[in-house]
């Protein structure tokens, strides 16, 4: 058996979701210094603050299972022979078996450790907005095939709630944070026009 993908809910520098989360908090306050100083008078505390906790929320995965596509090709594998004295490899017919998942949400997320997290995540390819879940088999091990995709797919929900759980707090703090920053640059900058008056 031959699994398709990479290892999901994981990077191989190891940052995980919790990392980014911190990281997007601590992007705000520069995203907030970087407002165009008019928005300032435009807008109130609580408007610039909504506005940027829509733009900055971050979207959780979310699949779509009832349009999820199978495929089934034939293929010609590379398997060592069981048999052989010096196992060396032999082609045989197999099959390839994909579940091609419709998904919605930022697909950096495929990649980010959760927390908790286990030590056996999913494989799959991201390609687009699809999740595909894959096996290469020999012909006569089709039955192996199904049982590994219908268990791949029965381990996301689980990730992805976890995810879902991670990201809702952060989302529901945007525009709390955002405000408290906003009130300060409001006032760093109406100290500004002020000394500029003065020195008219």
């Amino acid at each position: 058996m031959a699994i398709l993908g990479e290892v999901l809910f994981y990077r191989r520098d190891q940052v995980d979701l919790d990392t980014v989360l911190r990281h997007q908090e601590q992007l705000l306050r520069e995203k907030v210094e970087k407002l165009p100083s008019g928005i300032f008078s435009a807008k109130s505390d609580g408007e610039i603050a909504a506005d940027m906790a829509a733009s900055e929320a971050i979207a959780p995965l979310q699949i779509d299972l009832q349009r999820a596509t199978p495929q089934v090709l034939e293929v010609q594998l590379n398997i060592r022979d069981q048999f052989g004295f010096d196992r060396e490899l032999i082609r045989v017919p197999g099959l390839r078996a994909t579940k091609t998942i419709p998904f919605t949400g930022d697909p950096t997320l495929w990649h980010l450790r959760t927390n908790p997290y286990n030590l056996n995540p999913p494989h799959g390819e991201v390609r687009g907005s699809n999740l595909i879940i894959g096996v290469e088999v020999p012909a006569q091990q089709a039955n192996e095939a199904k049982q590994y995709i219908d268990e791949t797919i029965a381990k996301l929900p689980e990730y992805l709630e976890r995810q879902r759980a991670q990201i809702e707090p952060y989302n529901n703090g945007i525009a709390g944070n955002a405000v408290a920053l906003i009130v300060q640059r409001r006032s760093r900058l109406s100290q500004a026009s002020d000394l500029l008056n003065k020195l008219r």
